[in-house]
């Protein structure tokens, strides 16, 4: 037995987010398993290997080896990817008999299979930024994994723990009010690992459109549905002065995640409400409290470009690449063989120089309306070293019961609906990462933390 197990160590994002984990300060607290087709290939990369590491010899299309090796687990850290794409062989190896299943659960199951997650009680945190594949493993384990008790979380890297940690903080500094309108800009500075492009392109190649459209839909991923997104812009601006932008790429992606916090919110206040005994409504020690977002409650992101002429042409620019990849496939045959391949990812000196700054402004939903800022800033690569941080340190609450109320009944969860302040406060220890929130009368004001809504 091991209490963490990592799959995918040797792509580029994986081997990071395993030396992470291997040399975290809390090392001496846990066992650390990693599964791959040999150890002398995990040493060739540079991972720091020692006679307590055990090393799982599995081929990753070999899914019974796989799901041996998850059932030795407490915690399952995935990296690999595209999620979506590497769904079939594992279905064919685990169910062979492909008509005792939906054509949902054939081409939403990973090579990892949060399946077996879910059959057996383990829990399991992912990089993955692919909502299709996110609202697949819903629809077909989230039930499942509230009767195991396993917790169940998506999404714990650069998507979509800045977006979801900062509606958390907002709710907080507010006073746990309902909120209304929440606009985040979302600076981004680094590179794109390979295996992060081929999910980009796993999206126009390999996820049927009618998956792209379904997933593409407002609340798609909740189980609660919120009010109506605001429509989509050129040009946004936060407050009068710095934050001016165009259309975010990953934008929906981190909405869809922050949506379904709301809705999986209101769900367990309506199961707390109704006495439910099990589930969502289960009552447990946790770390912080959870409140509602309200019905009022909307979150838009986009990527700051510094004015307005640049953010119009960011956001056409993304709009014709867009269409162009879709729609032309020998562009995107060209493009897909010109960029980074998966395995590989940038150059040691741009994961240091990259950098990530998120800002926040959400308002309450009142009479008197007011309004909170949050600001999460870190050192390093976004997609890859602040993403292994993120993740790791997730797989490290799971691992030490660091979980809210909600997370006692399991499910397919979010960052912050199954850790809460835990997660914040293991990034706020984190010397990459610097977070404050605070109320504020305008979005151009400084955040001070010592005023808190009463």
């Amino acid at each position: 037995m091991v209490d963490i197990l990592i799959v995918g160590a040797t792509g580029f994002c994986g081997r990071h987010a395993a030396r992470y984990i291997l040399q975290h300060p809390e090392r001496s607290k846990y066992t650390v398993g990693l599964a791959a087709r040999s150890r002398s290939k995990l040493a060739s990369i540079g991972l720091p290997l020692d006679d307590s590491v055990q090393v799982f010899k599995v081929d990753i299309f070999d899914a019974r080896a796989i799901e041996s090796a998850v059932k030795q687990a407490k915690v399952v850290l995935n990296c690999v990817g595209p999620f979506w794409h590497y769904g079939t062989p594992v279905v064919r190896c685990v169910f062979p008999d492909l008509n005792a299943l939906s054509a949902r659960a054939y081409a939403g199951l990973t090579i990892l299979c949060p399946s077996a997650c879910a059959r057996h009680g383990i829990h399991y945190v992912d990089i993955t930024g692919e909502t299709p594949w996110i609202l697949d493993i819903i629809k077909e384990f989230d039930y499942l994994a509230t009767k195991t008790r396993a917790v169940i979380v998506p999404s714990c890297g650069v998507d979509s723990i800045p977006a979801d940690a900062s509606v958390h903080l907002a709710s907080k500094a507010l006073g746990r009010v309902p909120l209304g309108a929440s606009l985040t800009s979302a600076g981004l500075r680094g590179g794109a690992p390979g295996g992060t492009i081929a999910s980009f392109f796993a999206v126009f190649e390999d996820v049927p459109s009618e998956r792209i459209k379904d997933s593409a839909r407002d609340w798609a991923l909740s189980p609660v549905r919120g009010a109506r997104s605001p429509a989509e812009r050129l040009v946004y601006r936060l407050g009068r002065r710095a934050h001016v932008g165009g259309i975010a790429v990953f934008g929906r992606v981190n909405r869809a995640i922050v949506q379904r916090t709301a809705g999986l919110l209101e769900l367990h206040r309506r199961s707390a409400r109704a006495g439910d005994a099990g589930g969502r409504g289960a009552a447990a020690t946790g770390s912080g409290d959870l409140a509602c977002y309200g019905p009022a409650f909307t979150y838009t992101e986009f990527t700051p470009t510094g004015n307005v002429v640049s953010a119009f042409l960011l956001s056409l620019a993304i709009g014709l690449t867009f269409v162009t990849l879709k729609f032309i496939a020998p562009f995107r045959w060209v493009v897909k063989h010109l960029v980074t391949q998966p395995g590989s990812g940038p150059a040691d000196h741009t994961l240091e120089s990259g950098r990530l700054e998120y800002v926040n402004v959400t308002m309450s939903d009142e009479p008197s309306p007011r309004c909170a800022k949050t600001i999460i800033k870190a050192r390093g690569d976004p997609g890859t070293l602040l993403t292994a941080v993120m993740v790791g340190e997730s797989a490290l609450a799971l691992l030490f019961g660091e979980l809210t109320p909600l997370a006692a009944g399991g499910g397919v969860l979010t960052p912050m609906t199954a850790f809460g302040d835990s997660i914040i406060r293991r990034l706020k220890a984190n010397e990459r990462f610097e977070i404050t929130s605070g109320i504020v009368d305008s979005p151009d004001e400084e955040v001070d933390e010592s005023r808190k809504r009463r």
